[in-house]
C-alpha cells in the first residue's frame, strides 16, 4: 500500500516539512493516513511531533490554542486548519473519560501505541508509511482492532467503543473479537463520558451506510442501554397488532434503513415510536393500541435531545416530524393538505413524507404508497404556486381589521382564523378588498 504525495493538499505538506526544517519529527496520522490508503479524500488532516505546543506556536504565524491539556494545537495555514499534537506516552483518564495528558513523548512508537485502533495508527512523513502496530494487515484486512490490550485503550478513553461501532458503520470493516469482547464487557465505562461526545458518534452512525446494524450492535454489546435507554426498552417489545410484523425496536431500525441519508430526518425515525412502550394498550380483543403515542414521543425526544446536547432548531424539527408521522390523510383535500403544511412548515414537509413512506415500507404488508406518493405530488403543487397556507399569508391583517372597528384580542383572532379557513378552501379569494367584505359580513352577524 502506497501514498501518493500529491493527493495531500499543499498547505498540508508545508506544516509538516515546517516543522522537520526546524529539527522536529512530524507525521501525518491518524483517519487521514487510513482514508487516502482506503483511495478517499480526508476530511481533515492531524499531525504528531515531537515538538511542543509552545514551540508548535513558536514557529507558525497563525496557531490556536485548542486542546493544550491534551498537547493540542490548531495551526492555520491558508484555507486549511490542521490540528498538530505532540506526541503521547499516556493518558491521565478517570473511569474512562479522558482528563488530560499524563506525559509527553519524544518517541511515535509510545504515541501510536497510545492510539485507539491499528487503523488509525499508521504513519506518514510525506514519503514513506511507518507502520508499528499491523495496521497495514488490518487495513487490508477489513478489521477493527484495538492497539495492544483494548481494556488499556477504553480504559483510556471509553468514546472508543462506540467509535469502533461507528467505524463498522462507516468501513464495513469488521469488529475483531478481543475488541468486541472489550466492549460488552466494559459497556458501562460509557457513562463516564460527556453527552455531546457521545452525540457526535451516534451522528456519525445514523448518516453512515448502515445505521441499524450500528444500533443493533450498540444494543448486543450492552452500550444502547446507557446511551438510549428508551429504545432499549423497545426491544422484544411485541407490538401484538396484524399491521406490525416486527417489534418496536426491529420495526424503528428497519424506518431509519428506509429513510434518505438525512440527519434530521434518521433522528426521526429512531425517535418516531419511541413512547410506544410507555403507550402501550390491549383491547378486549388482544390487539395492541398506543393511543397518542406521538404527542408523547414528540416530549420524549426533547427530552433525549437535549439529553445529548442537540441544538434547539434540531429538536424542535424531529419534535414536530415525531408529532405528525400519525397525520397520514386518506382523502386528499386541498384545504387539510395546506393545513397539515402549515403546521409542519415548508421547509419540512416532505420530510415528513419520507418518514411516513419509510414508516410504512417497515410495516406488516400489503403496503400503500400510491396515496403517500399522490400527497407529495400535490404538497409540490401547492408549494410551487405558493399558496397562502398562514395567517401571515393573509392579503389583510390585525392594522387593517382594526381599522373596520374589530378589537384586539379574541374577537380578531377568530375572524383571522375564519378568514384563513376561506382561504384555504378557495386561494383565489385572498385579496383585500374581498377579505374586507367578509370581514364585515362577520362583524355583523
Amino acid at each position: 500500500m502506497m501514498i501518493e504525495k500529491n493527493r495531500i493538499p499543499i498547505e498540508v505538506i508545508e506544516i509538516l516539512e515546517q516543522l522537520r526544517d526546524q529539527g522536529y519529527k512530524s507525521f501525518i496520522v491518524g483517519g487521514a493516513v487510513r482514508d487516502l490508503l482506503l483511495g478517499k479524500n480526508p476530511k481533515d488532516y492531524d499531525i504528531c511531533t515531537d515538538a511542543t505546543p509552545e514551540q508548535v506556536k513558536d514557529i507558525f504565524k497563525k496557531v490556536i490554542d485548542t486542546g493544550l491539556k491534551f498537547g493540542t494545537v490548531t495551526v492555520l495555514n491558508g484555507a486549511f486548519s490542521v490540528e498538530v499534537t505532540t506526541f503521547r506516552k499516556s493518558r491521565a483518564t478517570e473511569n474512562g473519560k479522558r482528563i488530560k495528558i499524563d506525559s509527553f513523548s519524544k518517541s511515535p512508537e509510545e504515541d501510536v501505541k497510545a492510539r485507539d485502533f491499528t487503523i488509525n495508527g499508521l504513519l506518514f512523513d510525506g514519503d514513506k508509511i511507518t507502520d508499528l502496530v499491523e495496521g497495514l494487515k488490518d487495513l487490508a484486512e477489513r478489521r477493527i482492532k484495538a492497539i495492544e490490550d483494548p481494556q488499556d485503550r477504553f480504559n483510556e478513553d471509553a468514546l472508543r467503543m462506540i467509535r469502533a461501532i461507528r467505524f463498522h458503520c462507516q468501513l464495513g470493516f469488521e469488529i475483531e473479537d478481543a475488541t468486541y469482547a472489550s466492549i460488552s464487557g466494559n459497556a458501562g465505562m460509557i457513562q463516564g463520558v460527556a453527552q455531546e461526545r457521545i452525540r457526535d458518534e451516534l451522528v456519525k452512525i445514523l448518516i453512515s451506510n448502515q445505521p441499524a446494524k450500528g444500533l443493533r450492535i450498540l444494543h448486543h454489546t450492552g452500550l444502547l442501554k446507557f446511551v438510549l435507554p428508551e429504545l432499549e426498552a423497545c426491544h422484544h417489545f411485541d407490538q401484538k397488532n396484524v399491521h406490525h410484523d416486527k417489534d418496536v425496536f426491529d420495526h424503528t431500525l428497519a424506518v431509519i434503513d428506509h429513510t434518505p441519508n438525512d440527519l434530521t430526518l434518521r433522528l426521526s425515525a429512531l425517535l418516531h415510536d419511541i413512547a410506544k412502550p410507555q403507550t402501550f394498550s390491549l383491547d378486549e380483543k388482544g390487539v395492541g393500541h398506543f393511543y397518542l403515542h406521538n404527542l408523547r414521543g414528540q416530549e420524549l425526544s426533547k427530552e433525549i435531545l437535549t439529553r445529548l446536547k442537540f441544538d434547539n432548531k434540531t429538536i424542535d424539527i424531529v419534535g414536530t416530524l415525531v408529532c405528525e408521522h400519525m397525520s397520514k390523510l386518506q382523502v386528499l383535500r386541498h384545504s387539510t393538505i395546506k393545513r397539515l403544511i402549515n403546521r409542519v412548515g415548508r421547509e419540512n414537509i416532505f420530510q415528513l413524507i419520507d418518514l411516513q413512506i419509510a414508516d410504512e415500507a417497515a410495516s406488516a404488508p400489503p403496503h400503500n404508497f400510491k396515496i403517500l406518493e399522490a400527497l407529495k405530488k400535490e404538497i409540490g403543487r401547492i408549494c410551487d404556486k405558493n399558496e397562502p397556507l398562514a395567517i401571515r399569508d393573509l392579503a389583510i391583517g390585525g392594522t387593517d381589521l382594526i381599522k373596520l372597528g374589530f378589537e384586539p384580542g379574541p374577537e380578531m383572532g377568530k375572524v383571522l382564523d375564519m378568514l384563513l379557513n376561506r382561504v384555504l378552501n378557495n386561494p383565489k379569494i385572498n385579496k383585500k378588498e374581498i377579505l374586507v367584505t367578509i370581514a364585515l359580513q362577520f362583524k355583523q352577524e
